[in-house]
């Protein structure tokens, strides 16, 4: 009786596959630019198994995410240069099949609005945040303080209190109003605003630290070393330097995961 002789021939084409493959990677790996040498690989991972993707079920590949997964490696590996990440985007997104949801559609607006944000074009995240339609309580703030860079301090202030209607006792909200106040030279509503949030939750020290900024601002030093005070009674660890603007402007990472093809 013949025997089957495939089964092994097949087996030394998949090893012999799975070392070119790996190869390949290697010596990709290998001529790219000095960086962050483990993101560099799954970039070039990732092209693997999209190509080996389209071998093996064609019909069943969503391009779009294959450019998507490639932006958010080109933008954690050359935060300083996002261009090349943007256009991988932008190809993600004129590459949406006909058949997928407005809703996908709108989070990729969002997901390089998030891009352009964590390389620092506040014009580009701003236009493209507002074009998503995809504004969550936690996106709040940072599209208000994007508007407030615009100048456009009304519709700012709009976003501010959205966070305050979801929560009255939300350190954001107050954090957002009063920036928008201090921007205008207006120290004393900000205050103002300060007094209410520390009414409303009398022991967080964040607050009375923000508080003693705008009364530095303002030139009441006894008023700014008595919050300060506070503050560290309550959190001896408090830094007066954080500032939860400032985070929401220059995020310190992309929390944008990898999504299978």
């Amino acid at each position: 009786m013949i025997k089957n002789f495939n089964k092994p021939s097949r087996k030394d084409d998949i090893k012999l596959l799975s070392w070119i493959i790996a190869g390949f990677i290697f010596v990709a790996w290998l001529c790219t630019p000095p960086g962050n040498k483990f993101l560099q690989m799954c970039f070039w991972g990732n092209h693997v198994k999209y190509f080996t993707a389209k071998i093996m079920r064609p019909t069943e590949v969503n391009d779009y995410i294959f450019y998507r997964n490639n932006a958010i490696y080109l933008a954690k590996m050359y935060k300083k240069n996002p261009e090349r990440a943007v256009a991988e985007m932008n190809k993600a997104i004129s590459s949406v099949p006909a058949y997928i949801s407005d809703e996908e559609l709108n989070s990729l607006y969002k997901e390089r609005a998030q891009i352009k944000l964590f390389a620092g074009d506040f014009s580009g995240a701003l236009d493209d945040f507002l074009h998503s339609g995809k504004i969550s309580f936690m996106d709040n703030l940072t599209v208000a303080m994007l508007l407030k860079e615009r100048g456009r301090y009304k519709l700012a202030g709009s976003y501010c209190n959205e966070i305050l209607n979801a929560d009255s006792t939300a350190y954001a909200g107050y954090a957002c109003l009063s920036e928008l106040y201090v921007s205008l030279g207006r120290h004393d509503v900000a205050q103002r605003i300060w007094d209410l949030a520390i009414d409303r939750k009398k022991n967080n020290p964040r607050a009375y630290m923000d508080r003693a900024k705008v009364k530095k601002l303002s030139g009441d030093i006894k008023g700014y070393e008595a919050d300060v005070a506070k503050a560290k009674e309550y959190l001896p660890t408090i830094k007066e330097e954080d500032s939860i603007i400032y985070d929401a402007l220059h995020p310190k990472m992309l929390t944008l995961q990898i999504r299978p093809l």
